[in-house]
């Protein structure tokens, strides 16, 4: 059974969410946007919410919308799962019965089956308690009739939901108790005949040693003397020394996986580092779901990249790709991103206090502009995607000075979602499509040459309802390098001449033509100027462009706009 929506209310971070899957789903955005929230909503719903009685949410499952917000009078959780077939019977007929029997499935006007529960939570105040409640609904949203009690356990029993946290403590999940790891464990994989030839096996090899270590002698005829004191049945055999375990189930308890080192050392895979021990779990998920899983299951993995290197990153979307099942995962790596196909991504961001959902196959590009997004966004740099507002700036020089000169003036463009982008190799209306489409805020800092009053008319025709004066930020001079020149730092450019490239330039420094002259005979120096532009602000020996931190100033405000 395939989840094809949840809808989500008054849900820690979610007051409002309405979300769809596919068979690969992989949520992105900023941070608190909702994406582990989703992930423990279907935890609630497919796994913790068995019957009426009790509550399995806790107060802070609760939305609170500000500081004063109590959860006795928060609103109701509610969490709305929808399960469809996309072609008549294709749950079959035995799975479709079982649903039937427990009157929680419906038929649409295309033969296809579907399954709709909704459980939620709220403050009892006559109770004084939080209570759970669940009910199957209609298409329309009305509650089912006559549906038994045992109805809820009837789905999650044909809906098997696994998920991964983050946090993967490899000694925990390769324990003889992990919930993983346990099912390998089990005796009942081999015969009996089997069984007797290894327990047998085990006892030679435990007679074995225990013959070649006199000193265990010493130790059996101290322990015997315990029957001088306490009666105590067994005899000549009332001590054994247990050198290995003779029983099968003792041996199996105590198996360990081992990695080798680079050394070829074997290491218990607990004794590894964190992200060694991070795709272990993983890949034990996937055996588990390969040998253990009953039926496609729904599988859940929060920050799968958690603790790798960036190329291991990279390498592991082929790892995922092969677990079984509906996976929904939630990321925040840009190297994972890149290898993602882009029609499963999707994007959450906040708008108005509501969770917004967007997917990157539904932006509006061509396939030439498709091609540009892959190469330029999706493959290089997939953490842009990550971002609440971009700073669009023509080229090097732009990325170069405005995040340091954020810094100089104490913004931290970091912690507020900001990125810089050089859009000069593609074109800065892909740029703005794919913020418009993804609901990330932008602004543009525009060179004024012919160029750059062609990419401004780009901009205008993008800003909607938004002031132009608070979006792009045109410089007066051709460029960036002549509008530093302006704005005081052309003794800066000109400490990167020499004897041949001064001769390059015939104006005075009056006139007009002086600047481009002068950036234009150290083309080959414009990011070292820049840095010893910084240098000079941070030194406080000249001023920042007014410009430059207006434009800084109005990204962060952007920013901050939910």
């Amino acid at each position: 059974m395939k989840l094809h929506n949840l809808q989500i209310k008054n849900f820690r971070g979610i007051t409002d969410l309405d979300l769809n899957f596919g068979e690969t789903t992989v949520l992105i955005g900023e941070n608190n946007t909702g994406k582990t929230a989703v992930l423990d909503a279907l935890r609630f719903a497919l796994r913790d919410v068995r019957s009426r009685r009790g509550c399995a949410f806790d107060s802070y499952d609760f939305h609170l919308p500000n500081a004063t917000s109590e959860p006795a009078t928060a609103e109701a959780i509610s969490i709305r799962l929808t399960f469809n077939e996309e072609t008549p019977g294709e749950w079959g007929d035995q799975q479709t019965a079982r649903l039937n029997r427990a009157k929680i499935a419906q038929v649409d006007a295309k033969g296809c089956t579907s399954v709709i529960l909704k459980v939620g939570a709220r403050f009892d105040p006559v109770a004084q308690d939080f209570v759970q409640d669940w009910e199957f609904q209609n298409s329309t949203g009305a509650a089912l009739a006559n549906v038994p009690d045992s109805a809820i356990m009837t789905l999650q029993n044909e809906v098997s939901y696994y998920y991964l946290a983050a946090l993967r403590d490899a000694a925990k999940h390769f324990d003889a108790k992990g919930a993983f790891w346990r099912p390998f464990l089990k005796e009942s994989q081999l015969t009996a005949e089997k069984r007797t030839e290894i327990e047998a096996k085990l006892a030679e090899v435990n007679q074995l040693i225990i013959s070649s270590h006199g000193s265990f002698a010493q130790v059996v005829d101290r322990l015997k003397e315990v029957q001088q004191v306490l009666s105590m049945a067994g005899g000549d055999d009332l001590v054994s020394v247990d050198a290995v375990p003779g029983r099968l189930f003792d041996m199996l308890a105590k198996a360990q996986v081992n990695l080798n080192t680079g050394t070829g050392a074997k290491i218990p895979v607990g004794r590894h580092g964190e992200g060694t021990q991070s795709l272990a779990v993983l890949t034990l998920f996937n055996a588990f779901l390969q040998t253990w899983n009953k039926g496609a299951p729904i599988v859940a993995l929060e920050e799968p990249e958690s603790h790798l290197h960036p190329n291991a990153v990279r390498a592991l979307w082929k790892l995922i790709e092969r677990i079984p099942g509906q996976k929904i995962i939630s990321t925040h790596s840009g190297d994972l991103l890149s290898e993602v196909p882009s029609e499963s991504v999707i994007r959450l961001y906040l708008k108005s206090g509501k969770t917004i959902p967007k997917r990157v196959k539904d932006i509006p590009l061509d396939d030439k502009k498709r091609r540009q997004f892959n190469y330029h966004i999706r493959h290089a740099r997939g953490e842009l995607l990550f971002a609440r507002c971009w700073i669009l700036g023509e080229g090097e020089t732009e990325v170069t000075l405005l995040p340091e000169l954020a810094r100089i003036l104490g913004k931290d463009l970091e912690r507020n979602g900001l990125r810089c982008i050089a859009y000069r190799q593609s074109d800065i209306a892909l740029f703005i499509q794919v913020a418009e489409a993804m609901g990330i805020q932008w602004i543009a800092v525009m060179d004024n040459d012919q160029q750059g009053k062609a990419d401004q008319e780009k901009v205008r025709r993008s800003l909607g309802a938004r002031p132009e004066s608070d979006v792009l930020f045109v410089m007066p001079e051709d460029d960036i390098e002549q509008h530093l020149c302006a704005s005081g730092f052309s003794h800066v450019y000109e400490s990167f001449l020499n004897k041949q490239a001064e001769a390059n330039i015939k104006a005075t420094k009056t006139d007009t033509e002086y600047s481009k002259q002068l950036t234009k005979a150290v083309a080959d120096h414009k990011i070292a100027a820049v840095h010893a532009v910084l240098t000079e602000i941070r030194d406080g020996v000249n001023g920042a462009p007014p410009l430059f931190a207006l434009a800084i100033d109005a990204a962060i405000k952007w920013a901050n706009l939910s």
